[in-house]
This record gives structure tokens, sequence and C-alpha cells, in this order.
């Protein structure tokens, strides 16, 4: 699970256009979200490596997962830039590190696929300056937290859907969901490419409606099965 940071003190707004190192992963990364990783492979330790060392960032774009390739079809062409915020070297040269999510961008050409991928990329942000999304926003919050809300009930837990952490940004807000959602990478994606904050907010309020009907659901089947485990004889008839 990814962690929101409302503002990176230390982002730094990239030029439009340069060369950047690329991380193809099974996941959609989203700006201002946090996530773990762990780096085995020899060609990515390299990479990560002189990332820490020039304090650059590396691009995480989607290859998806099942795909036993990587390749120039099979890496999707929008993805985001991500910042080593945290680094723990272990012995046998493998790194954990927590990669914060920056700047999204579009792969214009790859220029490299050795010893990691490399490509020239345009950085992009959403479109319109869009005045107002507060009907928008405010309809996200109140399915995000009656999602938490019914989430917690299916665990078996209680909670104020009030006390869950909200962003005030509308777009930190779209991104945030959007990643902690659980829908298909490609719908995550179609997501990440958006250029307009009220279309992705509109398009969330889509999948937080499916989501509570599939968790209603759940609940609804929970409880039938807690009230046939309730009754001693498992429904079957008594004998008088």
């Amino acid at each position: 699970m990814g962690t929101l940071i409302e503002e990176l003190q230390f982002y730094r707004r990239p030029q439009t256009l340069m060369e950047i190192p690329l991380f193809p992963l099974p996941l959609v990364l989203f700006p201002q979200v946090v996530i773990p990783l762990h780096i085995f492979e020899e060609r990515y330790r390299l990479m990560i490596n002189r990332c820490i060392e020039d304090s650059s960032t590396f691009g995480v774009v989607l290859i998806p997962p099942g795909t036993s390739v990587e390749s120039e079809q099979t890496i999707r062409r929008v993805g985001v830039t991500a910042r080593i915020i945290q680094f723990d070297r272990i012995e046998d040269g493998r790194l954990n590190i927590m990669a914060a999510g920056e700047t999204r961008f579009r792969i214009l050409e790859f220029t490299a696929s050795k010893p990691y991928w490399t490509a020239d990329v345009e950085f992009f942000e959403d479109g319109e300056h869009e005045e107002d999304l507060q009907e928008a926003y405010n309809e996200v919050v109140r399915l995000y937290r009656e999602v938490h809300r019914l989430a917690a009930q299916l665990r078996g837990m209680e909670m104020d859907a009030e006390e869950v952490k909200i962003p005030v940004s509308p777009a930190t807000m779209s991104h945030m969901v959007s990643f902690v959602l659980d829908i298909d990478p490609e719908a995550k994606q179609e997501l990440l490419e958006m250029v307009s904050v009220e279309g992705r907010l509109k398009t969330l309020t889509v999948h937080l409606e499916e989501t509570l009907q599939r968790l209603n659901t759940e609940i609804s089947r929970d409880k039938i099965s807690h009230k046939v485990k309730g009754n001693g004889h498992y429904g079957r008839p008594e004998n008088n």
C-alpha cells in the first residue's frame, strides 16, 4: 500500500523534455503517492544506485501483470517520475527504498533497453483550469468514506468514516483514490492518463459506487452465512 504525501518539500519542476531511466512495474503510480520497492535485479540496482548518487528521478511505467516480456509494445507510454526519499542497502546488494511519485510524463521515444530502459519523455499536467470542482470532489469524498466504513464492517470492526484522512486538493484526492482503489491496472492507467481533474473525479465516482455495491453484497452474504451457522442444526430438520 502506498502513502499519500500532501506536498513534496523537495519537489522541483522538471524540464519539459528530458531523458530518464524507466522502471516497468505491474502497478500504476500516481503523483504524491509514496510506495515501498524492493530492488533485487542487478540492472535496477545499478539504476537506483545512480539515482541515489545523482539525486535524480526514475520513471515508473506500467507493464501489465503476467506480461512475460518487457518490450516497447508491452510497456505503457504514460508514467510518473519517482524520487527516492529513503533507502536501505542490504548486504548482498539488494535495496529497499521508499519512492515518491512526482510528475506524469509521456514517452516520446525509447532510447535504450540495456542495461535498463531509458526514454525521452515530455511532462504534462492536468489541462484546463477547472474552477468549480467542489461538487465532484464532495461526492468522491462521501463515497470514499462509505467504502472505508463498509470495508471495516466486513472485517467486523467499527470506524468513524469522518476520521478518514482526506486531502484538501481535488487533484490530490483524485490521485490518492485512483491509487488505492481495488480496480484493474488498466483502469488505473486510464485514470493516470486523464488531463481533467473533474473527469478523473467523475470516473472515480463510478468505480466507488461499484465498490460499494460489491461490499454491500459481501456484507449481505456474510449475514446470511452467520444466520445459517447460528442454527445448531445447520438447516437440517429436527428429529422428533
